[in-house]
Formats: structure tokens, sequence, C-alpha cells
């Protein structure tokens, strides 16, 4: 009898053992990584924005006035600059328009005004599409400048509709973070 015991005793043990390795053999698996959702995305694109990263968006529009508001409003002022027996004229940033814009190409013609915003922006996802790599997601959305925050030089010389336009961000999954890599006109 006291056999028999030892025997069942011995089978509890080992199929306990068994479970026990079992157990402590698998990891258990790792957490799926989370959706990039469109208020996720739009955060992160927002957070870059912040740091003054991946903010600099190109406006091209015709206007015969924008030269003289730009120099009225201390955006920019006029500058010739002799070179090779010629002068070449040219309006560049001051100060305050430094505050307001990245960078300005102009033209005297008052066609093709070229100007490179750096915020602040108000941002809004249309859509979210995998990207080339499974941990890649490419993000399309539509930005304006903010408008309540913008220069008042800003708002002075540049219609608000012509300061806003479409793009797609790049954005790649690394661990259990996305983050905005790059930025991409629409159809790249």
């Amino acid at each position: 009898m006291a056999d028999r015991y030892l025997r069942k005793a011995a089978v509890v043990l080992a199929m306990g053992a068994g479970w026990m390795t079992v157990g402590c053999s698998s990891d258990p698996d790792p957490p799926p990584p989370p959706d990039l959702t469109p208020s996720l995305a739009s955060s992160l694109i927002s957070q870059k924005w912040a740091q003054d990263e991946l903010d600099h968006f190109t406006v091209t529009f015709h206007s015969d006035t924008l030269l003289g508001c730009g120099i009225q409003n201390d955006l920019w002022k006029h500058v010739e600059t002799p070179h090779l027996g010629a002068t070449i004229s040219t309006y560049q940033l001051t100060e305050a328009g430094r505050k307001a814009l990245f960078a300005i190409d102009l033209k005297e013609s008052g066609k093709f005004h070229e100007v490179i915003l750096q915020g602040p922006y108000l941002n809004e996802v249309t859509g979210i599409t995998p990207g080339s790599q499974p941990d890649m997601r490419q993000v399309s959305f539509h930005w304006e400048i903010d408008w309540n925050k913008a220069p008042a030089g800003l708002k002075a010389c540049l219609p608000r509709f012509e300061l806003s336009g479409s793009q797609a961000a790049l954005f790649k999954l690394t661990g259990q973070q996305w983050s905005p890599v790059s930025f991409l006109k629409p159809g790249e």
C-alpha cells in the first residue's frame, strides 16, 4: 500500500515538474505594437513641429501688393547688391521676419512668390496607409497656419487661405513607439 502511495506521489510530482518546466521555458508573447491612430499621428506631428523639426512648408502664390506690405510690416527689406558691374535686387528677411518665416524668394513681377513657413500649424490626419515595410505607415494630413498664433505682419500680408496644404508623413515603429521620420508630398 505504501508502495502505491509512493508511485502516485512520484507521478504527481513528475506532472507538476513538467507543468512548471513548460511555464518557465516559454516567454510570454510581447504585447502587440500600438495602432497608429489619427489622433496619435496628429499629436506626434505636432510634437515634431514644437521642437522645430519638419516644420518648414513652402507656399507659392501671386500678389502685386506683397512686396510693399512685407516692407511696411517689417517682414523683409529691399536690398540692392552690386555684382559684376550690375545691381542685383533682392528681398531679405528682417529680424521680425525671421520670427515669422523661414525663408523667402520674392519676385518683382508679383508672380510665383515663394515663402517658406515655420508655423505654428494646425493639422488634421486624412488617412493612414501601410508603408513599404511592416513597421512603416504613411499618414496623409492637411495642415494650415494657426491663424490665432500667427504674427501680425504675416496676417497683414499673406492671405490665410494660401497658408495651408496637404502633406504625407512617413512613420516608423521602433520598439513600441511610432515616430514621424520624414514628410513627403502626396503621391510620392
